[in-house]
């Protein structure tokens, strides 16, 4: 009965680790790694693009005030507000001005634009990679998720078995079996006297110690005195 106690609890020991290594644990991590790797990489992009957009605005906006500027100066020119030669001169030459500046400033917007694209596309391409690797971790959180839960059941059929077990054993003598797997840590707590050997740690027991053994009445518990383990005759 006890080595049927021990075998029970060696195997919630074993789902215990498989409930704990299993790979979805570290694909999920893996991909929540790559995806605080792309989180920064988007950050660095995001700035660039900030700056560059900002400085498009700006030409954009400077742009527009002196078209507003053109209008109004053409107009006052041929609608004549200007009587003046002179200053219709000086009118004229102040719109060819402002007209260069108009068209230094759409060059440089050209510029920004051409060197906006290229993050815009690494921006694109990362947003795509953390979609992508976004509907990988649902998935992989739902296969977690299942595998756990058949985990779960089989840990509360076999938490169930060593009820039972514990109930027909009675309390004293899972008491010290759990006295004996306490104190014996990772070794095994149990084995069977098989011949002169002892079957936890396969060890040859004396003669001598055999007989003892064998002498003692069923009901009381033995020890190997190579290991500890108790010794079920």
């Amino acid at each position: 009965m006890l080595v049927q106690l021990q075998e029970l609890d060696t195997r919630l020991s074993q789902l215990s680790h498989r409930y704990a290594t299993l790979p979805e644990h570290q694909q999920i991590t893996e991909v929540q790694g790559e995806e605080v790797r792309l989180g920064e990489q988007l950050d660095t992009v995001m700035i660039e693009l900030k700056v560059l957009r900002r400085s498009q605005i700006d030409r954009e906006a400077e742009v527009q005030g002196l078209e507003d500027k053109i209008a109004k100066s053409t107009s006052a020119l041929y609608g004549g507000e200007i009587t003046s030669p002179k200053d219709a001169v000086a009118m004229q030459s102040e719109i060819e001005s402002i007209s260069r500046r108009q068209a230094v400033l759409e060059d440089q917007i050209i510029e920004v634009m051409e060197q906006i694209e290229p993050f815009a596309l690494e921006e694109a391409g990362i947003e795509a990679q953390r979609s992508v690797g976004g509907e990988t971790l649902r998935d992989l959180e739902e296969q977690l998720a299942v595998a756990q839960a058949e985990i779960e059941v089989e840990q509360r059929a076999v938490n169930t078995e060593r009820a039972q077990l514990e109930e027909h054993a009675g309390e004293d003598l899972v008491a010290l079996y759990d006295r004996n797997r306490n104190r014996m840590g990772d070794h095994t707590a149990v084995g069977r006297l098989v011949g002169s050997s002892c079957g936890a740690c396969f060890l040859g027991i004396s003669a001598v110690e055999i007989d003892r053994i064998r002498r003692l009445p069923s009901n009381e518990p033995s020890e190997c005195p190579e290991c500890g383990a108790l010794l079920i005759r």
